[in-house]
């Protein structure tokens, strides 16, 4: 040996042993580093030290080192490598396989692994044009061993990850890669398919003599199944399927197999996984045979046993349950379109294995199959099969248990809880995903009621009855009331869900139930008593589904009233409304709400009773301890739900001033006048100038936020209940027609507009006071112990940052909040409910609204003011519940009297507000490098950013398109560029959006917003600011305003865009797709226009006149030249300034050198008959006989 090669090699072993010594020092370990960094980076001798280094005699670490050192010098000195050098490291790769590693079960995985890549890294640029050698001396290694075939296995593996999961080889290099080994993918099945029977059958044989080659046998079969895996979901599926199916069969005997059964799992799931043509897939049903189906059973059967409390069998199982229902979808794929599929043998069989899996204890493996039960119940033919028929009672059946809410990892109720510790981190995780679980078995409930609507019937009666005969079980020894976790609450909770599943469905079916049996259920639950507040609760539940009875027994509705009002009154000895349990005030809020919902669904039946209601509400309200102020305003929403039915514009406007009268007088007060008139004032009317006091007789302050509260949910409870009749002619016919159009439509009035209107001036005062007391001057006049009162709610703060509510159990504590809570509340729940009154006005009051004289100068001098100094989650509501709405439902005869003049301080005010935030949010990341050190409130005020953000381009998308639903949907992955339209459509502008755009002090700043956020730190922002872009940009031309300065500025500001958001495929399509159709929509007016690009490194004025050449051509050359290929071009053009990830950023590019073309022969272009003779046609010929 080389003395220099063995020096260099000792001093960078010693070096990686100084480097992994844990008592070496940082100064000794930075040196040592260095050493190896710089011998990797600069050093000539990296391949002959690498392979000395890599020698077994070395400790694992080292060798590993010098693995990775002809795995850099291949990677990236490469091109500099003479041909004698790369056949020296071709032979030496393939005799490090043969002999350079220890035994298959001696060996340390890294080293394998690193062995392995040495030689795919030269097989992805030599194979298959300069080492056709390759799948031969591959081959003979096989021959050699257990060692040698998994390393052969891990080559073939990590080549097909590179080239087809992972793509980092360049496109070329891929495609001949590809070319090379589809070419010899039947022999390499063949191969894999042999080699995992041969040494799964000498691992058995060899389990009781030879433990030792037992094990090794094993490895390589893991090998051979690792290796599968990894083509399995690319290959032509008659591969899959040669030999009569034999891998289907060899995999599904794996099953079996403790030590390879996940991993055969997973390659069966892979398999009934696939996609492409129906057709192909038809011989998957293969899995639908005696022998598959029971190995399928019993080994999962097998693996139930440990499955609770052994993780290897519960992932087995897990992946055995996909693998079901994947096939499960295959079925519902093939069954009535492929010819001659129809029921698959062996049905029966696998229903009852997907209903086992359904009865799991375990909810995540029930919830894998609740989609394929919905699926084949939707399915055309499948549904009417009777074998699947036959499995509906036990559906039902299983419903029952399945949805009661147990399995709570904290808790050991259920044996789901074994599961869920295994599933989920938090109760908190669990709730969430119980909350989607139960959702999908309420789903399935409803489809199988569809299909057999009386067995349901029967089956939701027969478990009603039945519960209303046990005694209530709370769970504990001394425990007098359920709580959430009691056995009784939960049937009764679960009970509930499934009745309401069912009659909601029924009404769609053939299936009308007895009239007398229903009545008959709806008075046992009628009949039906208990004090418990859980219980009363899911009671009331029951009887709001069954309500649908009372036509069948209108001297019922009585009796159900007055069962709705003991819900409401509801109360334990000694509560009143300071000191009830949350439980109490739910059951009374819930049947407050059922009220409202029978009054809304069954108006006709309630109509009659509607003065007697009237009264006995009345009643109740005169007790001051009786109802809460959010009671009151509840029932009163009922009472203007049946008064809509007299179909009277008198009679209902007159009942509606009668109900608003208290509400007025204290709205319109002087008092009331007088605490709006400033932010001091009103300040000190709601008690944030004093200290916080328990609420009592003497806490006048928190009677004043009542009063408040009152007035403000009444305006609330009118505006969203009060309306005119749907029928035209019955409106005129009731005196709600305001005036008629020249069209002959008319517009209608409503009967609160002349009552609420008056209230709105004050509620209009009410807010700017509110706005006020965030200015800086107010904010010194709170009382130190209130500060926190303007913070975010706790329950808005987690649903912005994403993390669940906890899991807490206070049903039977009192809601007795602090007073710093009472009134943070009170000001996050007025400020809402101000902007919904607002936002709800002008779809409720209609015409009359939007006409009121300076209606938009009324807005903007109050609710729009001191917004510089509000925190952006109470803007976020002026944007989303007033403007959206408002602008939606404005007739368009108005829109210049009522949005422009808005639009004319929103657009420009919101442009600069989110300008600035976003300059600072891109400042401060670009400082702190990564987001990950944000501290939790920049972390929230970030997101409110993000979502602020978001609304103000949502309603510049209602203002400029038509109210639909996204383009570009929130959840739509950064990289996920197949669900993106690329090419932005010729979208028709709105009338407002053609009259925003003839405004010069709206468009300009709407057009510099929807550019600038394409630069914005945020990619949902970006992706819904392209379509306006476009849009904009071609009404600007259209209306001549476009000039070369401005489209120069919005040229760059895309350029922007790309170089923010480059790196993720979903903004980078679109980004490229909108520059493109910019440039050829602009350049032909501005030839200067080039100049921008010019400004990109590298990019010549040549390849300014490729690009032309390319983009700006004729609509016949188009044809030809696709938009792909053009966005193409685009992108090359702009490959330096496209963002990259950090990871991709300073990324040292591996080397290539282009092969000879692989030889294809390509079969004859077929020729046309009129090609077929040169010089003439032979049609031609036909009509001009030769004389011979």
């Amino acid at each position: 040996m080389d003395p220099q090669i063995s020096c260099l090699a000792n001093e960078l072993s010693n070096s990686i042993e100084t480097i992994l010594n844990p008592s070496s020092s940082q100064n000794d370990r930075q040196i040592a580093h260095k050493i190896c960094e710089e011998f990797k980076d600069s050093s000539p001798y990296c391949v002959p030290v690498g392979l000395v280094l890599a020698d077994k005699s070395y400790k694992p670490v080292v060798r590993h080192f010098g693995l990775q050192l002809l795995e850099h010098a291949i990677k990236f000195r490469w091109i500099d490598m003479k041909t004698e050098e790369k056949e020296y490291l071709k032979t030496n790769a393939l005799q490090f396989m043969a002999n350079g590693t220890l035994g298959i079960l001696e060996e340390e995985f890294h080293i394998k692994d690193a062995v392995a890549r040495i030689t795919v890294e030269l097989a992805k640029r030599e194979w298959p044009q300069l080492w056709p050698s390759l799948q031969e001396d591959l081959f003979k290694l096989c021959q050699m061993g257990e060692t040698q075939t998994e390393l052969v296995l891990k080559v073939y593996l990590r080549l097909v990850e590179d080239a087809v999961l992972l793509q980092t080889i360049p496109h070329q290099r891929r495609r001949e890669i590809m070319l090379g080994l589809t070419a010899n993918m039947k022999d390499l099945f063949e191969m894999f398919v042999q080699f995992l029977r041969l040494h799964t059958n000498l691992a058995d044989e060899n389990l009781t003599s030879d433990p030792q080659k037992s094990k090794a046998h094993l490895r390589v079969s893991e090998a051979v199944l690792y290796t599968l895996a990894g083509y399995l979901d690319w290959v032509s599926m008659n591969l899959i399927f040669t030999n009569n199916s034999v891998l289907l069969q060899m995999l599904c005997l794996l099953l079996g197999n403790s030590s390879l059964q996940l991993l055969a799992a997973e390659c069966l799931l892979t398999i009934v996984g696939r996609k492409g043509k129906v057709e192909e897939r038809k011989p998957l049903l293969v899995l639908f045979s005696d022998e598959a189906m029971k190995i399928i059973l019993s080994t999962a059967a097998a693996a139930e046993k440990s499955s609770a409390h052994d993780e290897y069998y519960y992932l087995f199982l897990k992946k055995l349950c996909l693998v079901l229902t994947d096939l499960g979808k295959q079925v519902c794929a093939l069954w009535g379109v492929v010819p001659d599929c129809k029921q698959p043998p062996n049905f029966a069989m696998y229903l009852e294995a997907l209903m086992a899996f359904t009865q799991h204890p375990s909810q995540i493996l029930s919830s894998y199959t609740q989609s394929v039960w919905q699926a084949f119940m939707r399915h055309e033919f499948i549904s009417k099969d009777p074998i699947l028929l036959s499995f509906i009672p036990k559906l039902f059946e299983t419903s029952t248990k399945i949805l009661l809410k147990v399995g709570f990892p904290s808790k050991d109720n259920s044996p789901s809880c074994d599961y869920s510790r295994q599933d989920f981190d938090s109760d908190e995780d669990f709730s969430a995903f119980f909350s989607r679980y139960r959702a999908e078995v309420a789903d399935m409930v409803r489809q199988a009621v569809l299909l057999q609507p009386e067995l349901a019937f029967n089956f939701a009666k027969q478990w009603l009855e039945t519960t209303i005969c046990k005694p209530i079980d709370t769970g504990t020894e001394h425990g007098v009331m359920c709580n959430l976790s009691s056995p009784s609450f939960l049937e009764w909770d679960a009970m509930t869900l499934f009745i309401e599943s069912v009659m909601s469905r029924i009404a769609m079916t053939d299936y009308s139930p007895d009239p007398n049996m229903g009545v008959a259920l709806l008075k046992s639950a009628l009949a039906y008593q208990s004090q418990d507040p859980l219980i009363l609760s899911s009671l009331l539940s029951c009887l709001s589904a069954l309500v649908v009875f009372l036509r069948n027994s209108t001297e019922t509705i009585p009796a159900v009233l007055e069962k709705i009002f003991s819900g409401v009154t509801f109360a334990f000895p000694g509560q009143n409304k300071s000191n009830r349990s949350r439980s109490v005030k739910n059951v009374r809020q819930h049947a407050c709400s059922m009220l409202v919902t029978i009054c809304k669904t069954q108006t006709d039946l309630i109509f009659p009773v509607f003065d007697e209601l009237y009264q006995y509400i009345k009643n109740i309200s005169t007790d001051v301890e009786q109802l809460s102020q959010m009671e009151k305003c509840i029932l009163i929403e009922a009472l203007i739900l049946v008064c809509n039915r007299f179909n009277n514009y008198e009679k209902q406007s007159s009942f509606l001033e009668e109900i608003l009268q208290p509400a007025k007088e204290l709205w319109l007060s002087e008092q009331f006048q007088q605490a709006f008139s400033g932010s001091d004032k009103w300040m000190s009317y709601i008690g944030l100038d004093q200290a916080p006091r328990e609420p009592s007789s003497e806490d006048t302050c928190g009677i004043n936020r009542s009063h408040i509260a009152y007035c403000i949910n009444m305006m609330m409870a009118v505006l969203k209940r009060s309306k005119w009749p749907e029928d035209p002619q019955v409106a005129e016919n009731g005196g709600f027609v305001l005036m008629k159009r020249d069209d002959g439509s008319v517009i209608l009035k409503n009967p609160a507009t002349v009552h609420v209107s008056r209230m709105l001036e004050n509620l209009l005062l009410f807010m700017k006071s509110m706005n006020g007391s965030w200015h800086p001057a107010m904010l010194q006049r709170r009382h130190p112990e209130l500060e926190k009162s303007f913070d975010l709610v706790e329950n808005e703060k987690y649903a912005i940052l994403g993390i669940p509510m906890p899991c807490v159990d206070n049903t039977s504590s009192p809601v007795c909040k602090n007073p710093v809570t009472r009134i943070q509340n009170f000001l996050t729940t007025m400020h809402d409910y101000g902007c919904h009154i607002l936002g709800n006005a002008g779809q409720c009051l209609g015409y009359e609204f939007y006409a009121i004289p300076n209606l938009p100068q009324s807005i903007l001098s109050t609710v729009f003011t001191n917004l510089d100094y509000l925190p952006d989650y109470r803007i976020k509501p002026f944007i989303r519940v007033i403007l959206k709405p408002f602008i939606v439902n404005c007739p368009k005869d108005l829109y210049s009297v009522a949005v422009i003049p808005l639009l004319e301080f929103v657009c420009p005010y919101f442009y600069q507000k989110l300008n600035s935030k976003w300059q600072q949010i891109n400042q401060r990341l670009s400082e702190d490098g990564v987001e990950d050190n944000m501290e939790a409130q920049e972390i929230l005020e970030d997101q409110l950013a993000r979502q602020l953000t978001r609304e103000y381009i949502d309603l510049l998308g209602i203002i400029f398109h038509k109210l639909k639903q996204d383009p570009v949907p929130d959840d739509v992955k950064m990289d996920d560029a197949e669900n993106i339209p690329v090419t932005q459509k010729e979208e028709a502008m709105t009338d407002l959006g053609q009259l925003c755009m003839r405004c010069e002090s709206v468009y300009p700043s709407v057009m510099m917003c929807v550019f600038g956020a394409l630069s914005w730190r945020d990619t949902i922002a970006c992706n819904k600011s392209v379509p306006l872009c476009w849009s904009t940009v071609r009404q600007l031309v259209s209306t001549g305003h476009m000039t070369l300065d401005i489209a120069s500025n919005f040229l760059c500001n895309v350029i922007y865009g790309l170089q923010m958001h480059g790196q993720h495929e979903g903004p980078l399509a679109l980004l490229l797709g909108l520059i493109t159709q910019m440039y050829e929509l602009l350049r032909p007016a501005f030839p200067d226009l080039s100049n921008v690009l010019l400004q990109v490194p590298n990019c010549t004025t040549s390849d300014i006149k490729d690009l032309d050449a390319k983009v700006l051509q004729t609509a016949s050359q188009k044809q030809i030249m696709n938009d792909k290929k053009r966005r193409e071009a685009f992108k090359k053009i702009l490959s330096d300034v496209i963002g990259k990830n950090l990871g991709q950023q300073f990324k040292k590019e591996s080397q290539y050198k282009d092969l000879p073309p692989i030889f294809r022969i390509r079969p004859p272009k077929s020729t046309s008959v009129l090609e077929q003779r040169e010089g003439a046609s032979g049609l031609c010929e036909l009509f001009n006989p030769t004389d011979d």
